[in-house]
């Protein structure tokens, strides 16, 4: 690959962490200025955010994949939801594979994959992550315990000019200068799709104890190899329908992956699936064992097959604790046309009646790119609540029998009547202790 093609650094980070990546976009343009003032020899293409230069249309996991199997340096913004971010570990997986390519060759340790602690991770980590160093040269002892309990985002959050902030940003960038100006890591053109996560089985920051439930999210999209009919423009599918960007334009990241960050943000667990034949017998089978679902349905493949018959097999049936979500991009004009929407009705013969009811939020449809994370999150807690409300009394074991309440003794009334004096020892005469004679 020709060196211009080569990013000075990668900055892989969890959007999760930030939706409106402005503390990402902070710290990106520090950690440029910073490397600006030191002289990097960047040649005009200092580093790669990918979200900033995935064009439209773009292969984006290609575009991500070459950039990170190019690039000089990786700076990993390191939190609970980078862990369990599928995409953050196969960005870490890749690098970290160059890293051990070079160590072979050259039988030298390049340090130019430089964790950032972005959030606190409590717990163990990772081991691919474990053998990694955080930044933290050139803090004094105070900034340090600054940085290690609360993370760089906290820190800047409540001081994004202060010592430690600043601290952090200049230890990066000699750590990316370094590593950048002094080894030529081995290129590779890694296959994303194929590439195992570096923390695959590893789930931190939210242990299973914690969540509050399982989620199961079927998705029914058409692909680039077989869109749905009648769709003209192909840009919103990918290889699979996991890979379907319903929103203008179709960028990073997927439904799929979207819909993951919401659930994960309710503290649930997702699972994917496509709508297949027995999607009903799937949902039944996730409410026996306690699990929730979503349908994320694409309104140009539900038209027709391999998901019409699913979806109206779905339709015809009571499904309390299922919500569909059915996106809709309100300047693409070709999917905001009547015919289409008619047509999804039909599918959705019984259920749309409730569409968009202010009173029953699990049926959604032209739902924006702007109101999709929260009528999802809304979705899936309503569907927890209504799952709970479902269950059967939990009866507790039997325990040691309780031990008798104390009794109250009452005096019984002499039969003198009131004025009578008590006996002689002082003790009150007990029930059916009258005389007979």
């Amino acid at each position: 690959m020709p060196l211009q093609q080569e990013f000075y650094f990668f900055l892989s980070y969890a959007r999760r962490d930030d939706r409106e990546d402005a503390f990402v976009e902070q710290f990106h343009a520090d950690l440029l200025s910073e490397l600006q003032e030191r002289g990097a020899a960047c040649d005009g293409q200092l580093s790669f955010r990918d979200a900033a230069r995935i064009r439209l249309g773009a292969d984006w996991e290609t575009t991500i994949g070459d950039a990170v199997g190019s690039c000089r340096a990786l700076v990993a913004l390191c939190s609970p939801g980078y862990v369990n971010s599928p995409y953050c570990g196969k960005e870490w997986a890749v690098f970290q594979d160059r890293l051990r390519r070079y160590r072979v060759e050259t039988d030298i340790e390049a340090p130019a994959l430089i964790p950032v602690r972005w959030l606190p991770i409590r717990g163990a980590l990772p081991p691919a992550m474990s053998r990694y160093q955080y930044t933290e040269r050139g803090m004094d002892p105070k900034a340090r315990e600054d940085y290690t309990e609360r993370g760089l985002m906290h820190v800047m959050r409540a001081d994004p000019a202060g010592a430690t902030y600043r601290a952090v940003v200049s230890a990066v960038a000699d750590g990316v200068r370094r590593a950048a100006e002094r080894y030529g890591l081995p290129t590779v053109r890694p296959d994303l799709r194929t590439v195992r996560s570096a923390f695959q089985g590893y789930e931190v920051g939210e242990p299973l104890e914690r969540a509050t439930g399982r989620v199961r999210v079927f998705v029914a999209a058409g692909t680039a190899s077989a869109p749905p009919e009648g769709r003209q423009d192909h840009q919103y599918y990918g290889r699979s329908p996991y890979d379907w960007t319903p929103y203008h334009p179709p960028v990073h990241p997927t439904a799929a992956l979207r819909a993951q960050q919401v659930i994960g943000e309710s503290r649930c667990i997702t699972h994917f699936d496509e709508v297949g034949h027995d999607l009903v017998s799937k949902l039944d089978e996730g409410v026996r064992n306690r699990e929730t679902s979503v349908l994320l349905v694409d309104a140009w493949a539900a038209r027709g097959e391999p998901y019409r018959a699913a979806l109206a097999a779905f339709d015809r049936q009571n499904h309390p604790v299922t919500g569909v979500l059915v996106p809709c991009h309100d300047t693409d004009e070709e999917s905001n046309a009547d015919m289409l929407w008619q047509d999804l009705s039909q599918v959705f013969q019984r259920n749309w009646m409730r569409r968009n009811d202010a009173w029953d939020p699990l049926f959604r449809v032209r739902v924006d790119k702007r109101h999709f994370d929260d009528q999802l999150s809304v979705m899936v807690v309503v569907a927890q609540n209504r799952l709970a409300e479902q269950a059967d009394p939990v009866l507790l074991p039997a325990g040691p029998a309780a031990p008798p309440l104390p009794s109250l003794g009452v005096p019984a009334q002499s039969p003198m009547g009131r004025g009578a004096p008590a006996d002689q020892h002082g003790s009150p005469p007990t029930e059916g202790s009258d005389d007979d004679g």
